[in-house]
């Protein structure tokens, strides 16, 4: 009965695996295109994705070598609630205004 158990567990964290990578389309984005209203709309973990994307960006662009989770946690923050407040803005833009604060 265990091993049976075992084997069940196993094929349903293989399949639910190889769902989530069907599920999930590479795409292509035009980062000053993205409006704070589409990233707000994005399933969580896409969401978070693209945030952590842009952070690096914003920090490779400014020569940072050392990630500071604290600062990146407070600046992504103040994206988010910028975004909330004006959605028909660009995202870049946001993060643009954000690092430069």
């Amino acid at each position: 009965m265990p091993r049976t158990l075992s084997y069940g567990i196993a094929a349903m964290l293989i399949a639910g695996s190889a769902w989530a990578q069907v599920s999930l389309t590479p795409r292509t984005i035009r980062l000053d295109t993205v409006t704070c209203q589409e990233l707000l709309s994005l399933p969580g973990e896409r969401r978070d994705q693209f945030l952590i994307y842009l952070n690096g960006y914003f920090d490779a662009g400014r020569a940072v070598l050392t990630w500071d989770e604290r600062q990146a946690a407070e600046r992504i923050d103040r994206v988010i609630a910028e975004c909330k407040s004006k959605p028909e803005t660009s995202v870049f833009r946001a993060f643009a205004d954000v690092w430069s604060r």
